[in-house]
């Protein structure tokens, strides 16, 4: 949608600025985080005891608001299975959710390159990206070595 400039001119920067409008998105603490462990973890689908496990500096309370805003904001799912005991709730991501995945790579590439002597490359530690990257270089050599 093209805005004219009489048309910008009456709206406050946080309506028509993207940057703005993916802030006030993404931009909570634990938000981005949270989309981290649920794209990179092995099922895709998380619990809350899980999240919790993962973000270990994140309460029970903060975790619980956090989850709450992103499903109502639609970036991730909530899916109860009420017939085991004790009722067991998983998380996923929407669609909405997995498109700021892209976000996640840009910030650990900035965070390689500008985060100082002491980041380094997850690929060196054992995390749920680095495991998917991993695999994809196998992927890689095998097919290399296939042809």
């Amino acid at each position: 949608m093209t805005i004219t400039t009489e048309a910008a001119a009456d709206m406050q920067p946080e309506v028509f600025c993207p940057i703005r409008q993916t802030i006030k998105i993404l931009g909570k603490r634990w938000t981005i985080l949270i989309i981290k462990e649920l794209y990179y973890g092995k099922k895709k689908t998380l619990g809350f005891m899980d999240l919790k496990k993962k973000l270990a500096n994140i309460s029970a309370k903060v975790l619980s608001q956090r989850l709450t805003e992103m499903i109502d904001e639609n970036l991730i799912k909530k899916r109860v299975h009420a017939k085991k005991t004790p009722v067991r709730v998983y998380y996923s991501l929407t669609e909405k959710g997995s498109d700021a995945c892209d976000i996640i790579e840009g910030l650990k590439a900035y965070g390689l390159k500008w985060g100082g002597k002491y980041v380094n490359d997850c690929k060196d530690i054992d995390c749920e990206l680095c495991e998917k990257i991993r695999i994809e270089e196998k992927r890689s050599v095998l097919s290399r070595g296939a042809l």
